[in-house]
């Protein structure tokens, strides 16, 4: 049984699934209320075709290329001096960013546990999370993240269960007052863009391009499962009033005990996805950047928590400009580096048809999705 679990798939679907079940799904349910549930399924599946269409296609480019980069790197080898500077910024920021969310709602879900202030929680969390990336390698991370995700996904499912059992279906919320909302949390929720070279990195058999492809597929398609049955039940449960850490919501419902056990899928989430981001962060200030290793671990963790301490702590409005402008972007890069090495024909191993209309379908949703951002969550 062990040496099944120890096999390269389950390790880099550990770490590609467990990098994309994190503090996204959390916020969903609010989400999900504030634009109401026929504008929160057209979102989910535009959303999944996009994200599984630059999942593929960034694959594709991974798999084809046989130097080790990052995202930039990518950029710049394909692209050029220009492009692989711009995509190195965005990712950087985004990346702080994101790592940032995990941070703050990793001290929210200790402090239910354990009470006491979220503040000194999320610097404790910075703390273990930078241990544990300063003397682990990628494998082992990924073997790490798929131990954590079993019972991470035990945990939430349990925890749907009670509030389906306790909740209405009439409780969920047909409309809202912002449908275009959702929709970058989704894309924020889904994306696991970061962790796709890594995910190469743990595939070592000579099977790795069809194994690397089902784990792209698997990874994707799991969380989605995840997120819904998540989503209903606690719309169902919690009916017109829904928190953004969707779990302290809880409480009255389902008693204290419950919301505990909510709380620590949540921690498990988040350390997940933090521990794959970080690495890949690490990644960047190593093989991008030229960094020297011991500071580009240090730099992976203390960015953030740097950003922390200086008071960017509203993770929901985060969480949405990240996936509505930062991920769009990303897209973007993914689709000019993809038709730039099938035209010059280097992806020798498809992933998908990747044609006109595909193309056309994620320029749009992408660019319609950076218009949103910027006008109703940043101008």
């Amino acid at each position: 049984m062990t040496s099944i679990f120890k096999s390269p798939f389950w390790e880099a679907f550990g770490l590609f699934g467990g990098m994309i079940i994190g503090s996204g799904m959390f916020l969903l349910p609010y989400a999900v209320s504030v634009s109401g549930l026929w504008a929160s399924i057209a979102a989910v599946i535009l959303a999944f075709f996009a994200v599984l269409s630059i999942h593929l296609a960034y694959g594709e480019i991974v798999v084809n290329t046989e130097e080790k980069h990052r995202f930039p790197g990518y950029a710049k080898f394909y692209l050029g001096n220009f492009a692989g500077n711009f995509n190195k910024f965005f990712q950087i920021v985004s990346f702080n960013i994101a790592l940032l969310i995990y941070g703050v709602l990793g001290g929210v879900f200790l402090a239910t546990i354990f009470g006491g202030s979220e503040f000194y929680w999320s610097l404790f969390f910075f703390g273990i999370s930078a241990g544990i990336l300063f003397f682990e390698s990628i494998e082992r991370i990924g073997f790490l993240n798929f131990i954590l995700v079993i019972p991470l996904i035990a945990v939430v499912l349990f925890l749907s269960f009670l509030a389906f059992i306790k909740g209405e279906v009439r409780n969920i919320p047909l409309s809202g007052s912002d449908p275009f909302f959702v929709f970058g949390i989704f894309l924020f929720a889904l994306t696991g863009l970061s962790a796709i070279p890594d995910t190469r990195e743990v595939l070592k058999s000579g099977e790795e391009a069809r194994i690397f492809k089902r784990v792209i597929i698997s990874g994707t398609a799991v969380p989605l499962i995840l997120y819904i049955v998540f989503v209903f039940s606690m719309l169902m449960a919690l009916g017109g009033f829904v928190p953004k850490d969707a779990i302290s919501g809880l409480s009255d419902i389902l008693g204290r005990n419950v919301v505990i056990f909510g709380a620590l899928a949540g921690f498990l989430a988040v350390i997940t996805s933090f521990l794959a981001l970080a690495y890949d962060l690490r990644k960047i200030y190593e093989l991008d950047i030229k960094a020297p290793k011991a500071l580009a671990r240090t730099a992976s963790v203390f960015l953030p928590a740097l950003l922390f301490v200086f008071g960017l702590k509203d993770f929901a409005q985060l969480i949405s400009i990240v996936g509505g402008v930062f991920i769009a972007i990303d897209g973007f890069f993914v689709i000019f580096i993809l038709r730039e090495m099938r035209k010059t024909g280097r992806a020798v191993r498809r992933f998908l048809p990747f044609g006109p209309l595909q193309q056309a379908l994620l320029f749009l949703v992408f660019t319609a999705s950076i218009i949103y951002e910027l006008v109703y969550q940043i101008l």
